[in-house]
């Protein structure tokens, strides 16, 4: 799993994004918010002040679980694949864990390309037969992007992944 970034950190510490910098350089861990708590608590003295966004480190916390649950069933099933098992018992259970992954969290997922392969063939299908306009129905999350662009491809993938986009029921 990825290490959490700094506003993440700082979402869960409840402390400016500025201070996470300052504390890792006086020895604050910065692989998990778990740690960095940790090290808080044993190396600084914290004051309480009420006006702290609490629900904004549940949210942090509970992000880093679930693209930690994420990122070890992707990997679970990878490797399940490359042994050659019957990974498909496992994909139900790893869309539900891509899907818990908030989307400022989403990044830190690690991907299994065949796994991703596999719980994407369907609308990847539809994609390569032509225009899926129409046929293709969900949410996409948009991320922010540097270069503009509004949303990219691994998005877009993340989600059909994730069952959050999928193909409409064919009406007959």
């Amino acid at each position: 799993m990825k290490k959490p970034t700094h506003a993440a950190l700082a979402a869960a510490l409840g402390i400016d994004p500025a201070l996470v910098t300052r504390y890792k350089r006086r020895g604050m861990p910065v692989h998990s918010i778990e740690a960095a708590q940790q090290w808080r608590s044993e190396n600084l003295r914290v004051h309480y002040t009420p006006e702290k966004d609490y629900t904004a480190v549940d949210r942090a916390i509970d992000g880093e679980i679930a693209a930690g649950r994420a990122c070890d069933l992707m990997e679970a099933a990878g490797e399940l694949l490359e042994r050659g098992g019957n990974v498909y018992p496992l994909l139900d259970p790893l869309r539900a864990a891509l899907s818990a992954v908030p989307p400022s969290q989403r990044r830190r997922v690690g991907v299994h390309f065949a796994v991703l392969d596999l719980m994407t063939e369907a609308v990847a299908k539809e994609i390569d037969q032509g225009d899926p306009h129409g046929l293709i129905e969900g949410t996409l999350y948009e991320t922010s992007r540097s270069d503009g662009e509004r949303v990219d491809m691994g998005a877009f993938w993340y989600a059909v992944a994730a069952g959050e986009i999928r193909l409409r029921a064919k009406s007959h």
